[in-house]
């Protein structure tokens, strides 16, 4: 049964550097969120180190250290207020030992410091004294041209000489004979390196030792380190992690610690040596927010969410219990993504005798899938989960020798597009006879399926049916199967956009999750599958017939696969479930228009335009991926058939009464839900502070090392989303909201599950995300003291 994710910077507890600064280290370090490369890129929570903190403890920690925040400011709040979108209703159920009128009185005030510098680090203390001496930033440049040197995974035709003595020792090196810092004014750099301790934990206690921070403790002042390298930071965080899923120790976080730390000592050593900066640095003492201004803010973030958690949970109650259909004429089988809820109700609305299914994206098939003409198998599943099975895509060998061409030539463009001739200096010299290479779309244009229908390599059929009935019991998909039943992937289409994996599917690792789905209909239509899962109670009429698709979620079109294997006696069913996609299509196009600022006159020009869109290399925003999610629903689909979600709800299907033992909740509540909060938390985040917590904009974005980018010409790797998945240029289109999970079963049935994993009850525990109980009509609503009734 999978469970949550340990925190992914979980330190390897090194023999160096024992006692007290080993277990600062430790901790500074556990406190970085994983960061994953541009090629897969994965939805994190960037405050998955801190859930152990309640929410209030964590705001005051991340501006001591960070100096933000996730909160939104006075002025917002009052804003909010003023415009009806809180309501009084709201700050009074959430007042606590305030007051509605103090709340109110509070954003209309200045009571207290809810906004103060973080910790200040030699850099900063140094910047603060000497106007224009720009330390800090010389600092991020030096350690942020290091890593790309080091980690760099396809851009440079150079490799780093230093990469196998590890990232400190390497650096170490390197340092050693590198004039550019002394160049910028730090005096003396490369004879202090030369006296650093070879070991990166020696060399943080002695840097430690030289600073002695008298106004911090030690874990927050390394980790105010860490954050002014954070994008850098959550990328070794992220190596770390997935050595440790091989079994595989790793200092690379600790040796960059280690690095950040050593400037500062050496800034110590030189331009801090003079004019009584040492004397002014040990006087100096913290300013420390105030906690009753924190407290009142997240008051206030709590009504803001209330009327939203209010309304949804009116509807749902409103359906009750739902009654029993009949078989449905058509099943399609959805991932769970927020955007799969506005295509499925079109296209039940376009076909009503369709019934449709959420489930996670990778549809229980969590593979290492190497497609035609690679030599690495990619995880197609939630990063949560370690892939045990392995999938391929056959082609005969012509085929396979065209595909791996492509891709050969695919590589040569892009290391192309990264060479000395592409500079700026080599295309004005060329002339407008460059301009068609320009032109040439980079990034994937399309979802890239495979070409024929994958397959496992050697599964018996014990296994084959043992993930069918997984799969299908996880779904709450055990009976009244349709004749045709469909099982849909998604993808997002973009060019010229290095964030293309971000408008794929989460749950599949940033793929598309057409092989999940194609697996998944084969392994269904399988006659052996059938009789074993027949014997386990679970009957699969002989006329049900499964098949895949992948929908497009920038198009909304969706593409049907292998329908060569559809008998005829079923191309009936085919022609109508292509008929409703396709009116589902243009409805789902028509809904999300307007947010995209096209309102062309009728259907066939629409999706021309969506089209033209997708293909757009300058085009910034091809869509808007999984903005404004707000909450997770696992229940029957009747309770939510009828409602317009507005493209905002995660949708599970989820029957308790099925659920005997429990292992279907433990499921949802270990994997897809913590999986759908790391995705709202990075939207929340990105939404509240691109300075701290996103990527900036794409129009300055600069790729470094295959791996992210930079924000101009210089700076930290840049973390979370870029301003455009959250902003059109003139307003913002997510609102910051922490997920409120509505899960229709029995209070009872949730806490023995909560009680089984800990790590996931903190979330609730700590207010990182809401939890709510559907039973009937009524909703109760989850605190770490026990459950209310939500309306009263």
């Amino acid at each position: 049964m999978p469970t949550m994710d340990p925190s992914p910077a979980e330190p390897t507890a090194l023999a160096t550097a024992p006692g007290p600064t080993q277990r600062a280290i430790d901790l500074a370090l556990a406190r970085v969120a994983p960061l994953w490369p541009l090629s897969h890129f994965v939805a994190t929570n960037p405050f998955v180190g801190l859930a152990g903190l309640p929410f209030r403890e964590a705001c005051t920690l991340l501006l001591r250290t960070v100096g933000a925040m996730p909160l939104q400011s006075r002025e917002d709040y009052r804003r909010a207020y003023d415009a009806g979108h809180i309501e009084r209703r709201d700050l009074e159920s959430v007042a606590g030992p305030w007051s509605a009128d103090g709340l109110i009185a509070f954003v209309q005030g200045a009571h207290g410091t809810d906004r103060v510098a973080p910790l200040p680090t030699v850099a900063d203390f140094l910047d603060a004294a000497r106007p224009h001496a720009h330390w800090a930033n010389v600092v991020v440049e030096e350690v942020s041209k290091w890593c790309a040197v080091y980690f760099d995974e396809n851009q440079t035709t150079w490799q780093c000489p230093w990469r196998g003595g590890g990232l400190f020792a390497g650096w170490r090196e390197a340092a050693a004979i590198d004039r550019n810092p002394e160049t910028r004014g730090l005096t003396g750099f490369r004879r202090f390196v030369a006296t650093l301790p070879p070991d990166s934990g020696a060399a943080i206690e002695t840097c430690l030792g030289r600073l002695a921070p008298p106004h911090a403790d030690p874990a927050d002042f390394l980790h105010r380190q860490l954050a002014t390298v954070a994008g850098w930071a959550g990328y070794a965080a992220y190596l770390v992690r997935e050595d440790a899923l091989r079994g595989k120790s790793s200092a690379l976080l600790q040796d960059l610690l280690a690095i950040r730390l050593a400037y500062d000592a050496a800034l110590w050593e030189g331009p801090g040596g003079n004019g009584g900066v040492r004397e002014s640095w040990r006087s100096q003492r913290a300013v420390s927010p105030d906690p009753k201004a924190i407290d009142a803010l997240a008051r206030w973030q709590a009504a803001f969410e209330r009327g939203y958690v209010r309304r949804l949970a009116s509807d749902l109650a409103a359906v009750g219990v739902p009654r029993v259909t009949p078989r449905p004429d058509l099943q399609a089988i959805f991932c769970i993504d927020v955007r799969s809820e506005v295509f499925r109700r079109h296209l039940e609305a376009a076909h009503p005798g369709t019934q449709t299914v959420g489930f996670a994206g990778f549809f229980g098939f969590a593979v290492a899938h190497t497609p035609a003409g690679m030599d690495r198998p990619g995880s197609r599943c939630p990063v949560l989960l370690v892939p045990g099975l392995e999938s391929c895509e056959p082609l005969p060998p012509r085929d396979a020798a065209e595909a791996l061409s492509n891709r050969r030539a695919a590589g040569a463009w892009k290391a192309f597009q990264n060479a000395a001739t592409s500079c700026f200096s080599f295309v004005e010299s060329s002339g407008i006879g460059f301009a068609a290479m320009l032109a040439r779309p980079t990034g994937h244009a399309r979802p890239q399926c495979s070409r024929t229908a994958p397959q496992f390599a050697d599964l018996p059929a014990r296994t084959r049916a043992d993930l069918a009935e997984r799969a299908l019991r996880s779904m709450s998909l055990t009976r009244q199967f349709a004749r045709l039943v469909l099982v849909c992937g998604h993808g997002g289409e973009s060019a010229n956009n290095p964030y293309a994996s971000s408008l794929d599917c989460g749950a599949c690792g940033g793929h598309a999750g057409d092989v999940n789905a194609r697996l998944a209909a084969r392994v269904f239509n399988d006659p052996e599958v059938r009789a074993a899962l027949a014997g386990r109670g679970i009957t699969i009429p002989p006329d049900t017939v499964f098949v895949a698709g992948l929908h497009n979620t920038t198009t909304d079109a969706v593409e049907v696969f292998d329908v060569g294997g559809v008998p005829s006696s079923h191309a009936g069913d085919l022609r109508s479930l292509r008929a409703a996609l396709e009116a589902a299509g243009r409805g789902a196009r028509a809904e999300r228009a307007p947010s995209l600022g096209m309102q062309p006159s009728t259907a066939p020009r629409l999706e021309r335009a969506v089209r033209r869109r997708a293909d757009d290399i300058a085009q910034v925003m091809p869509e808007w991926g999984l903005a404004n999610n707000a909450a997770f629903v696992a229940g029957p689909r009747a309770i939510t058939a009828g409602l317009n979600l507005g493209g905002r709800v995660f949708l599970h299907d989820y029957e308790a009464a099925q659920d005997t033992d429990r292992k279907v909740l433990e499921l949802i509540l270990c994997a897809p839900v913590v999986v759908a909060s790391w995705i709202n938390l990075q939207y929340y985040a990105s939404r509240l502070d691109q300075a701290h917590y996103g990527a900036g904009t794409k129009v300055l974005h600069n790729i470094v090392g295959g791996i992210g980018a930079l924000e101009g010409n210089g700076g930290d790797l840049k973390s979370g989303l870029p301003l455009q998945s959250v902003h059109d240029g003139t307003g913002f289109v997510h609102e910051p909201r922490r997920l409120s999970v509505f899960i229709a079963a029995q209070r009872a049935d949730i806490d023995s599950v909560l009680r089984a994993h800990p790590e996931v009850r903190q979330l609730f525990d700590h207010e990182w995300l809401g939890l709510f109980s559907l039973e009937g009509n009524e909703v109760f609503g989850y605190h770490a003291s026990g459950w209310a009734p939500l309306f009263e």
